[in-house]
């Protein structure tokens, strides 16, 4: 059987992030006859879109596998022992993109660390990596514990070691080419204390990284990834590694808006829950200069974005005498509200880079694929949602067509490639539900840094889209196709600029695609 596509827009390698390897034609130069170069140009999708993987199904040379005087830098084994090394300096670059006359698909690749260049075939097609190569993630999102959430650390060892641990990075080591460390000595940051705000496992080496930003933004220089295990906790009782709990107890801070309504909570410090978080003076009660700075800095980035502050002119406000008095008085292990007022609201709109808007609640018809013998068995899914909702005369004869008997195989393309679940995951990899995108919200003419932007991007999602999966039998045997539904995630990665509220010109957010398993369906 074959399948039918129809699509309405072009899917690229950056949008899709994922391919099965294609066939490794075209390695072995004839003799007689050679190959010729009919483009060759730098590639021009994002950079982290770029990071690829060998398969090991193709070998490396100087110069495309086919064209004359091509030497093998590096056999396909030798690619393959590279692709499957716990070492994130083996992780690989592409950066350039060539075709010939033969419809052959070249890239120029290098590996991190530098060790191998050259050309590797890539496929027959130009909108993803084929061949020798698949594309490849080299961090993967890891959620932060209620801990790293809520707790305040500290570099354990500061100094100038290039160990992950001791200062911090641009980006986790050896996740990206050539992006290097943030600082390269941490000895005047001995001391200074750090909020986590995301976290990551490298690919390779599985290790968790995360990314701090100081309580203090004197230290903001300092801000950037760290292995989570050169990090320390920092309570009142004392020292411990990061990660570990405590017995003592955090302030929980209730920031609400002047009704009441809640908008955001934090939790502060760690202290035995018979100890207030301030000192009495009398009839007045005090915060330590402290403890006055970090709860300052970490409620006004609690309320970045919200449309509220302490202050109604500032994003950065201060806390009032009231205030004050109010989280002094406090006790570690209970609760405290702390009202907060609207600002003069302005927004800044953000896009979502590569991907396209769409209303939903199903992906759009830019994939339209074929089931059965009967090519007019045609549905996109939007057609396919209302069908099976309403268990229509279609949807059934569908469904048999893809159950055809206990034993026996569909006739249909269903997880091969280009098949039916792949047809709509590329398609739903291209898309976001409008809806999901945020909107940040600040004083007219503020500015917010591109990090502050990517903090804040959260909750895009892909529309629905729909795979067949098999469930049921027995022991794997005689299982049955069924349609579920599902959505992707966008995690932000990174914004092409800072923004500012009330600018008409929106921020580019670059995002990553996190696929859900087959068994965390929405329907």
């Amino acid at each position: 059987m074959k399948l039918n596509l129809k699509r309405s827009l072009f899917v690229s390698a950056a949008a899709l992030g994922f391919f099965a390897a294609g066939v490794s034609g075209g390695q072995n130069a004839s003799a007689k006859s050679y190959a010729k170069v009919t483009s060759n140009e730098a590639l021009s999708m994002n950079s982290f879109d770029r990071n690829v993987n060998f398969t090991g199904s193709s070998a490396l040379y100087t110069k495309a596998g086919t064209l004359k005087g091509a030497k093998k830098v590096a056999s396909a084994s030798i690619l393959s022992s590279l692709a499957n090394t716990n070492v994130s300096n083996n992780n690989v670059r592409a950066y350039r993109i060539a075709k010939t006359n033969r419809g052959s698909v070249y890239y120029k690749v290098v590996t991190f660390d530098g060790q191998y260049r050259g050309w590797i075939y890539g496929g027959k097609s130009t909108s993803d990596f084929g061949g020798g190569l698949t594309q490849y993630a080299t961090t993967k999102y890891a959620a932060m514990t209620t801990d790293q959430q809520n707790g305040t650390f500290k570099i354990t060892n500061p100094g100038t070691a290039n160990d992950g641990k001791t200062v911090t990075y641009q980006q986790p080591a050896w996740t990206q080419y050539k992006v290097g460390r943030q600082i390269t000595d941490s000895s005047s940051y001995a001391n200074k204390t750090f909020k986590i705000d995301q976290a990551v496992t490298r690919s390779r080496e599985g290790d968790q990284w995360v990314h701090i930003s100081a309580t203090d933004s004197a230290n903001s220089a300092a801000n950037g990834w760290i292995l989570y295990s050169g990090l320390t906790a920092v309570s009142t009782s004392g020292t411990g590694s990061a990660g570990s709990s405590s017995t003592l107890s955090p302030v929980k801070i209730v920031l609400a808006d002047p009704n009441g309504n809640q908008i955001k909570t934090i939790n502060y410090g760690n202290g035995a829950k018979d100890q207030t978080l301030g000192t009495q003076n009398g009839s007045t009660w005090n915060l330590s200069s402290n403890d006055m700075t970090q709860l300052t800095s970490q409620i006004n980035t609690a309320l970045t974005g919200t449309g509220y502050s302490l202050s109604g002119t500032s994003t950065n406000g201060t806390l009032t005498t009231d205030q004050i008095s109010a989280l002094a008085q406090t006790k570690y292990g209970s609760t405290v509200t702390i009202k907060a007022v609207a600002l003069g609201q302005s927004s800044l709109s953000l896009t979502a880079n590569g991907l396209t808007a769409v209303d939903g609640p199903t992906i759009n018809d830019s994939a339209n694929p074929g089931y059965g013998k009967d090519s007019n068995l045609n549905y996109t899914a939007s057609q396919l949602y209302k069908m099976q909702k309403d268990n229509t005369k279609d949807y059934q004869t569908l469904m048999n067509s893809m159950n055809p008997g206990w034993f026996q195989k569909t006739d249909n393309n269903v997880d091969g490639k280009d098949g039916i679940n792949e047809t709509y995951l590329k398609a739903a990899m291209s898309q976001y539900l409008t809806s999901s995108l945020p909107a940040l919200h600040g004083i007219s003419g503020d500015k917010i840094t591109a990090g502050s932007i990517v903090s804040q991007a959260n909750g895009v999602r892909s529309p629905l889209y729909p795979q067949f999966v098999k469930e049921g039998g027995f022991l794997g045997i005689g299982q049955q196709y069924v349609l579920r539904w599902y959505h992707i995630t966008f995690i932000p990665v990174s914004a092409a600029d800072d923004g500012v509220y009330g600018s008409s010109t929106p921020v580019s957010v670059n995002f990553s695609a996190s696929i859900p398993a087959s068994t965390k369906f929405d329907q």
